[in-house]
């Protein structure tokens, strides 16, 4: 689930703008919020201000001069301390050399363990009441 708050008085402005940023070599984003204004002013399309940006909300400055926020309910990126910039949340499960199986990135780090299934899962099928 996402949500999307529109800081403009016509919000038709705002959602107009995504399609010309698609061109190759357009500015998407600038480091912070006056920088963005600026190109998004000259490139006559959205540009991100990526000094506004969180684990869960996008910044956009659109043409106009307004803002546009996009928050999802969960986190879509974080922060990666080793490699000093956002990455995008991805839960693909591959498997790392130790043998457990790893998400490809997850801001917490989500491992789950290698080995043999716990006594209680493999107790599990044996307890299963049979149906005659």
């Amino acid at each position: 689930m996402s949500a999307t708050l529109l800081q403009s008085s016509h919000p038709a402005d705002a959602a107009a703008a995504p399609a010309a940023a698609a061109k190759s070599g357009a500015v998407t984003e600038e480091l912070n919020l006056a920088r963005a204004r600026a190109a998004a002013r000259t490139a006559g399309h959205r540009v991100e201000a990526v000094s506004e940006r969180s684990e869960t909300s996008t910044t956009w400055v659109n043409p106009n001069g307004t803002l546009t926020t996009e928050v999802a309910a969960g986190p879509i990126r974080f922060y990666d301390q080793q490699a000093h910039a956002w990455r995008a949340v991805d839960v693909t499960l591959g498997h790392a050399p130790d043998g457990s199986v790893v998400s490809k990135a997850h801001p917490q780090g989500l491992k789950l363990a290698a080995g043999s299934l716990p006594r209680m899962a493999k107790a599990a099928p044996q307890a299963a009441p049979s149906v005659n």
